[in-house]
């Protein structure tokens, strides 16, 4: 294994809030991907890879957990295996904020659950002071 080609996808950047947004947006954006594509090869290829996958999507959702913790860890994994009913349409979420109205949110892109995210932590930030 060559190491070297791994220089070909770092990203520098200036500050670490906007590097944190930009991993988290390519790496969810890349799980989802992931499992659209295990779906469309059971959905319609026939090919059940859902046994030997399964071990895998457990090590990332428990590394998830880790990093983001409860509440942020089921809003990701909300986005990725169920922001679309069966039918393939996106589901809105209904989100509480603290301190704010109860709203509805559509969230098309990992870029959009970033920003709810975000959304969230400032207000759990300002609720905790």
């Amino acid at each position: 294994m060559n190491l070297n080609n791994f220089g070909d996808r770092l990203k520098i950047s200036r500050n670490k809030q906007s590097q944190e947004k930009d991993v988290f947006v390519e790496f969810v954006s890349m799980l989802d991907e992931c499992w659209a594509k295990t779906n469309f090869l059971h959905d319609h290829l026939k090919i059940d890879f859902y046994n030997y996958e399964e071990s895998y999507y457990k090590i990332i959702e428990d590394l998830i957990y880790l990093k983001y913790g409860d509440e942020v860890g089921a809003l990701i994994l909300w986005y990725v295996y169920d922001r679309f009913d069966s039918d393939g349409n996106l589901q809105k979420l209904e989100v509480t904020i603290p301190g704010k109205a109860k709203k509805v949110y559509t969230l098309k892109t990992a870029l959009d659950l970033w920003n709810l995210i975000d959304k969230i932590n400032k207000a759990n930030q300002n609720s905790n002071l």
